[in-house]
Parts: structure tokens; C-alpha cells; sequence
């Protein structure tokens, strides 16, 4: 009976986890503390000059994969980065969730070291600029964009974004988006429910825009709600590519 249960929970905890392979080109580098940034570039970004080639780094599907959303599956990548002794990361392929295929998102990506500080600053500063408010700096409110991409997982489900004081702000169902106008300032909560309750705060300030990503992660009976902040040159395009 013990070893039934130990093996019960070897599988548990196995179907909760993503796949992380990496594959170092022969570097040896100790490990980043928590106060070096990781950087996560877009595959078309420019790498800075004498940026240092680390290696590969893959985020798959075990097969019993439930915890895989897109912040998930780039917190792994950044995780990998920074053991693998990487402070850049740059995206070279992201697969989205199907019916058909995979319910996690998928992601490859390579691994970079570069600690030189004006290379950093460069880089943080067209990062900014790329994710600067497109409102006018007298702008006496902020915008909240919500949208959920036409995904098969959970693509019959749809829920309900609440705010901090539990009122209906909208709805997201797959392939639906909506903008939340605000002249609330301050940590506000937005979250939605089904099988759980799942949500994200954010320090809402004068003037700025902000994206959320929303979905439908794999649940125990129905299914889970999804919801990221995504940085805005990101959501900016899959918030307008949908109609």
C-alpha cells in the first residue's frame, strides 16, 4: 500500500510540471542571484553587442502537463536561463494551445550572458519605449484591456471579470476582448471563476495602459481561468489582430 500511495503522488506531481530541457554550448557558469534581471526578448529584438551565446532552452508537454499557461511556461524559460548562469533570453518559437494538439503553451527559446550595463541599459530602455502608454500625457484615466485568443482549451467556457469591489466589468469568451476605462488609481484586482478563482492585481496609474491575457487552463472537473498581464508591445498586437 505504501509504495501504491508513493507512486500515486510520483504521478501527481509529474502531471503538474512542464518539460525543461536544456542544452548548454560547454558553459560553465554558476548560477544568477535574484538580483540580476532576466530579460525576455521577442525573436525579431536586437541582441546587444558581446552578448554570450549560453545555450537552448525547450519548454514542452510531459504528457500530463496542467500548469502550463503562457506566464508559467516563460517563468520556466527564465528559471533555466538564470541556473544556466543567462541574464537574456530570446524567444525563438512560441506554440499556443489547440484541440487537437497540446493544451499547454509551448515554448523555444536561447539563452544569452551579457552583464555589461550599458548593454543592459539599452536593451530596458527600447523595452520601455516599445511598452510606453499610447494615451496622451494629460490623460485623467487608465485602460485595461481584456482579451482571450480564439483557443481550442476550454473553448466552450466562458467566465466573468470581476474588480476589487466584486462587480461585473465584462465577460471573456473565446475570441472576445473588451477595455475596462478607469479613473481608479492604486492596486486594483480583477478576476474571473470556474472550477477555482483566478486573478491578477494591478498598480493602476494615470495614464497607462495595461493588457490581459485571458484563457482556460485544464482543471480537475471543468477547467481553471487563465488570466496574465502581458507587457503592452505584446498585447497591443494579439488585442488587435482579433476582431
Amino acid at each position: 500500500m505504501k509504495k501504491l500511495i508513493f507512486f500515486s503522488s510520483l504521478i501527481l506531481l509529474v502531471s503538474c510540471g512542464t518539460s525543461i530541457s536544456t542544452k548548454l554550448a560547454n558553459k560553465n557558469y554558476q548560477k544568477l542571484n535574484d538580483e540580476n534581471q532576466i530579460i525576455v526578448l521577442e525573436k525579431t529584438d536586437i541582441l546587444p553587442d558581446h552578448s554570450e551565446f549560453i545555450g537552448d532552452v525547450k519548454i514542452g508537454d510531459s504528457g500530463f502537463t496542467t500548469d502550463c499557461g503562457y506566464n508559467k511556461v516563460i517563468t520556466d524559460v527564465t528559471t533555466a536561463a538564470r541556473n544556466a548562469g543567462g541574464n537574456i533570453v530570446q524567444i525563438t518559437e512560441i506554440k499556443e494551445p489547440s484541440f487537437f494538439g497540446s493544451t499547454c503553451y509551448r515554448v523555444k527559446a536561447k539563452v544569452y550572458r551579457n552583464l555589461n550595463p550599458e548593454s543592459l541599459a539599452i536593451i530596458i530602455n527600447s523595452k520601455n519605449l516599445k511598452n510606453k502608454s499610447r494615451l496622451s500625457d494629460d490623460s485623467d484615466y487608465a485602460l485595461i484591456y481584456f482579451y482571450r485568443p480564439s483557443l481550442g482549451v476550454g473553448s466552450l467556457l466562458g467566465y466573468q471579470i470581476k474588480n476589487t469591489n466584486d462587480s461585473i466589468i465584462g465577460r471573456v469568451r473565446n475570441g472576445e476582448k473588451f477595455v475596462y476605462k478607469t479613473k481608479k488609481f492604486g492596486n486594483q484586482n480583477f478576476y474571473g471563476t470556474l472550477e477555482t478563482k483566478e486573478g491578477v492585481t494591478i498598480n493602476v496609474e494615470k495614464g497607462k495602459e495595461y493588457f490581459v491575457r485571458c484563457g482556460v487552463t485544464m482543471g480537475v472537473a471543468i477547467g481553471r481561468p487563465e488570466i496574465n498581464i502581458v507587457e503592452n508591445n505584446i498585447g497591443i498586437k494579439e488585442y488587435d489582430k482579433m476582431n
